[in-house]
């Protein structure tokens, strides 16, 4: 929101400064963003007359001019626009400023071949918008000529600061000048000097035939009113059209622009129709019975006054007349019933849509304005029908105007509730305030010596006080007070607690003293927390680097079924993801794709499924690995362009070992995005803990994959739950052994269908209880073994507490194994 301090200081006493006024605006909830002084930017421009106009010798289009700007010697300046001529006042830009609307620094230069020392300026050239074409003349602008040389900031009204202000979503008042005085008027308690308003006449109520619940709320209203004798080539006052320039709205007309005025000043926006046109579009004088607002068909086409053709969908709101489209509600009018130079008659409307219809609609047609703006964030119902005479009161200053019935859906009768404010939770919710206290033998005060304040709750004079200076209305009851709050606050202060925040905001937060906990304790991580922290720590020491992607995703037709969002902001955002694995896919391929040699990722993050009626959301561990991790050609050690099934398992391991958890690997073939023989469960503590495997290469070549990528995807809370468990990751220490370690290897013919770790388990309960280790060392495949058969060997290793194990003693823990493995599946002993 773009505030005009000179506006603003017609509307409300200002006793200060604007950097005062920008700081309290800040505080109180208003930021802000920039303060631009708009003589800033004809700063090297002045007043001049030309007295000479010549022909250029080398060009048809450009003119010779001496210009005189008050010095003593004439400035020649080289000027192409068709309107220049001798007698008039023009705008010049001497030797040095800079035009910043063009980005353009004046110098002395010759201009085919003529000396030009300076610039004649049009008023676009200087950044005031306008539809005149060539260069400014002061005698067609303004009545009275600013001596030469001087600054023309006054007579263009650029002697203003502009305030760039930001409105939250929660004070729509701040979307309008209005709005902005009554809070400067509350903050610096002075007097507000606001428009009058002449009495609107009575209001006829009509019943739209075309009426969508969806579109204007049940408090709201939608009113029209016909105007006759108004002109639509006519230009409006000066003060006007300042005005919206310095704000960067663009005068059009008097008509246009007076409806702009008010919506910048009441924050209630209009529109007006060309009535001729409207009676030209349905083919008959339209009366008041053929308008109404319903939601658009799926398809329906509206060109607007910007010239674009804007496709509908039937979430669209749109206004009709005789059922044809006139307006997409409250965003753009059509360009079939705009007011334009011939204009003679108009309809005036001015209404109040909900914020989600208008909101959608500007989604759907992608398209945003000063309109839309206000009413996403809501306009009070009790604005629309006396900015509606505003605007007909400056209709009336400027026209000869002939007034039709003021038409309406609903009467004007105010609905504002009383809402009860506790003294007592006033003083329990803001606490204590500051007074200080004065030294009479001194009139100064050591703002930071706590000695000099008392605290005490705020008097009820001050609550009064503040609400007051809001503009609501309080009736004393025995906890406190009723408080009616204004029309234009009434869709953000609604509850007890509103009023509350608007007394400690127009009081100062300053002056509450500050209410810490007694005593202070710090505060820490939770186990689970650290054991989190650990986990992203391990996983990145392990190589894997840690990433984020977004919850809200676009609808997919590899994973279906995902939970769409009821007022999604965009398309591509318009789902809750229900997997991490498809944009980790997309990063591994930008990352090859770029040239680098491999990517190796991980997120913690959670998925939202669909189970009956409820969402649920799980958090998981999930990554993709694909290629070498290297730095340079020269740190690779192997030819392979990416790591294998086992290298890959191989870095969960490393953290499933750090963590003290043990993990164990089932055959996956039920999920089809994994390779069949290059997958597998990991079960822990007897329950799935997660999967790791081959992305299918059916897959891979769907989403342009060339190398080998594995994926893995773990239950955060049940490995938390395992890892948090007590002792699990308590550090245990032992002594050093002092005995040797005896080793034994064994060669076994076995299935190709037997999983090596219940290989392992049946070694390592036959072989207590001197057994220490167990690990695969060989595994062959191929040439001289049975078909079906495969050979893998086993390192043993044994060791006892006590002393040096004996032949004697091993022995027979070696034959336990070979017959535990023969009884249960069969294996044969290859060699040892």
């Amino acid at each position: 929101m773009k505030v005009s301090l000179s506006w603003l200081k017609e509307l409300v006493d200002i006793p200060c400064g604007v950097n005062e006024i920008a700081e309290s605006l800040s505080m109180s909830g208003f930021e802000v963003e920039e303060l631009e002084d708009l003589e800033d930017s004809i700063k090297g421009i002045v007043v001049g007359i030309v007295e000479e106009v010549s022909p250029h010798p080398n060009a048809d289009k450009l003119r010779i001019c001496k210009v005189n700007v008050g010095e003593t010697n004439q400035l020649q300046i080289v000027c192409g626009a068709p309107n220049v001529k001798e007698g008039i006042h023009v705008l010049v830009a001497l030797e040095g400023s800079y035009l910043k609307a063009i980005d353009l620094k004046i110098k002395v230069s010759q201009l085919r071949g003529v000396l030009s020392q300076g610039m004649i300026c049009s008023l676009t050239e200087i950044g005031i918008n306008s539809q005149d074409q060539g260069i400014a003349i002061l005698e067609e602008m303004i009545s009275e000529i600013p001596p030469l040389g001087s600054s023309p900031a006054e007579a263009l009204g650029l002697n203003d600061i502009i305030l760039d202000l930001a409105i939250t979503a929660n004070r729509p008042d701040g979307m309008s000048m209005i709005g902005i005085a009554r809070e400067v008027s509350a903050l610096k308690q002075t007097k507000l000097n606001l428009p009058k308003i002449s009495k609107e006449q009575n209001i006829s109520l009509f019943d739209p035939v075309n009426k969508s619940t969806e579109m204007v709320p049940s408090n709201g209203n939608f009113t029209l009113r016909r105007i006759e004798n108004v002109r639509g080539e006519e230009k409006s006052k000066k003060w006007i059209k300042d005005r919206l320039n310095n704000i960067q709205l663009k005068p059009i007309n008097a008509i246009v622009d007076i409806a702009n005025y008010v919506m910048i000043e009441q924050g209630q926006p209009l529109h007006a129709y060309d009535a001729d046109l409207i009676d030209r579009l349905i083919g008959r004088r339209a009366t008041i019975k053929d308008f109404g607002f319903r939601k658009a068909k799926e398809g329906e086409k509206c060109t607007g006054i910007d010239d674009k053709i804007y496709v509908l969908s039937n979430k669209c709101s749109v206004i009709t007349c005789a059922d044809k489209i006139i307006a997409i509600a409250g965003i753009v009018g059509s360009k079939d019933c705009a007011v334009n130079t011939h204009t003679k008659s108009i309809w005036l409307e001015a209404a109040l849509f909900k914020p989600e219809a208008v909101r959608i609609t500007s989604r759907e047609i992608g398209l945003r304005t000063e309109s839309s703006s206000r009413y996403e964030k809501g306009i009070s119902p009790e604005q629309t029908i006396p900015a509606a005479q505003r605007a007909i009161d400056l209709l009336l200053s400027q026209f000869d105007c002939k007034l039709d019935n003021n038409w309406a859906i609903n009467d004007t009768h105010s609905n504002s509730k009383a809402i009860l404010l506790n003294r007592n939770k006033v003083h329990n919710i803001l606490g204590r305030v500051l007074s200080p206290v004065i030294d009479k033998q001194s009139e100064d005060i050591d703002t930071n010596n706590t000695v000099d304040y008392i605290k005490n709750n705020l008097s009820d004079s001050e609550i009064k006080d503040a609400l007051i200076r809001l503009g609501c209305s309080l009736l004393p009851v025995k906890e406190g007070w009723e408080v009616i709050v204004p029309a234009i606050r009434c869709n953000d202060l609604n509850r007890e607690i509103d009023l509350i925040e608007e007394v400690a905001r127009i009081v100062g937060y300053e002056r509450f003293d500050s209410s810490l906990p007694d005593p202070i304790k710090p505060g820490g991580l939770t186990n689970r927390q650290k054991t989190e922290r650990s986990i992203r720590q391990l996983f990145t020491s392990s190589g894997l680097q840690e990433i984020t992607t977004m919850s809200l995703v676009a609808t997919d037709k590899v994973s279906k079924n995902r939970i769409s969002l009821t007022n999604p902001l965009l398309s591509e955002t318009s789902c809750l993801r229900n997997n991490l694995w498809e944009e980790h896919l997309s990063i591994c391929k930008r990352n090859i794709n770029a040239g680098q040699t491999g990517c190796w990722i991980f997120e913690i993050g959670s998925i939202y499924l669909q189970e009956k009626e409820q969402i649920k959301e799980r958090k998981l561990i999930s990554g993709a690995i694909t290629g070498n991790r290297t730095f340079g050609k020269w740190q690779e050690s192997t030819k392979k362009d990416s790591i294998d099934y086992y290298e890959a398992r191989g870095l969960l391991g490393s953290v499933f070992k750090s963590l003290n958890l043990s993990v164990i690997d089932q055959e996956l073939n039920e999920d089809p995005l994994f390779h069949p023989g290059k997958s597998s469960k990991l079960i822990l503590e007897g329950k799935l803990l997660g999967k790791f495997g081959q992305f299918h290469p059916t897959f891979s070549e769907k989403f342009g994959l060339t190398k080998s990528i594995y994926l893995f995807e773990i239950d955060l809370e049940l490995m938390l739950l395992a890892t948090n468990r007590k002792g699990r990751l308590v550090t245990k220490y032992k002594p050093f052994p002092t005995v040797p370690t005896m080793e034994r290897d064994i060669s076994l013919l076995i299935d190709k269908n037997i999983r090596c770790a219940d290989l392992i388990n049946i070694i390592r309960k036959a072989g207590k209880p001197y057994l220490e280790k167990v690990e695969l060392i060989d595994r062959y495949e191929g040439k001289g073994l049975p078909e079906g058969k495969i050979s893998q060997a086993f390192r043993i290793i044994y060791r006892s507490k006590k002393n040096t194990l004996t032949e004697q003693e091993i022995e027979p823990i070696q034959e336990n194994i070979m017959k535990q493995l023969k009884s249960k599946l069969h294996i044969e002993l290859r060699s040892s």
